[in-house]
């Protein structure tokens, strides 16, 4: 023991036993690195388990569009009464509405067709039937773009499809629309306008021409909707 100054103390090891004692703090420390690292490893597995992308379930799917063909449809025609006077020309004239509806889905176009028979009339004369006629070709026909119901536009103005114009009828089939491919898919509807110029004679079976007669005169009007122009 030692008064007053500074004293330091210091052990050392001097038998086996205290080796024994010095190693086991070793293992401790050594436990505890051992302990510390795993936490860590513990950690940055569960940091990378926290932002890993696990891949999505991907199934393919079909849908099937099936094309319900190409239509045409046209509102009642009623041509104006005619009150017959020899002295001037007379006309009679009808509007309707075609609709066109091109539900194929393929874009290949499509032409409306319309041909006519004659315009005809029964009469009894002297106890026979006779029939008389108007040739088909007293009619002019103009169709007018209204514009789509559904689908986009048809702009004729730039050669997307054609529309008659004055167009004198026939028993032979003529396009009155057009549309060329790319265009005209969906539902389209024409202003349709039929111009009838009374002659001033009718034919007779036998090809006789006499003056008009009164009555009811009828003709079949008959339109095709075909693919393509």
């Amino acid at each position: 023991m030692f008064y007053g100054g500074t004293s330091i103390h210091a052990w050392f090891p001097t038998n086996k036993h205290s080796y024994k004692r010095n190693d086991g703090g070793q293992n401790m420390i050594k436990g505890f690195r051992k302990l510390l690292l795993g936490t860590m490893g513990m950690s940055a597995l569960l940091l990378s388990l926290g932002t890993s992308t696990f891949a999505a379930d991907v199934s393919e799917q079909k849908v099937e569009v099936v094309g319900s063909g190409l239509r045409a449809f046209q509102t009642q025609i009623k041509f104006d009464d005619i009150r017959l006077d020899v002295k001037k020309s007379q006309s009679s004239k009808a509007e309707t509405t075609v609709t066109l509806v091109d539900g194929r889905g393929s874009d290949a176009g499509y032409t409306l067709s319309m041909s006519s028979t004659d315009f005809e009339i029964e009469k009894n004369i002297n106890g026979t039937l006779e029939k008389f006629y108007i040739p088909a070709s007293a009619v002019e026909v103009t169709a007018q773009y209204k514009g789509p119901v559904t689908g986009a536009p048809i702009d004729f103005s730039r050669g997307q499809g054609t529309l008659s114009s004055q167009l004198v009828l026939s028993n032979a089939s003529q396009a009155i629309i057009q549309a060329k491919p790319s265009y005209g898919g969906g539902t389209h509807q024409f202003q349709m306008r039929y111009d009838l110029k009374l002659p001033q004679t009718i034919s007779k079976q036998d090809g006789t021409k006499i003056g008009v007669l009164q009555g009811s005169y009828k003709a079949l009007f008959t339109y095709k909707a075909t693919s393509g122009i």
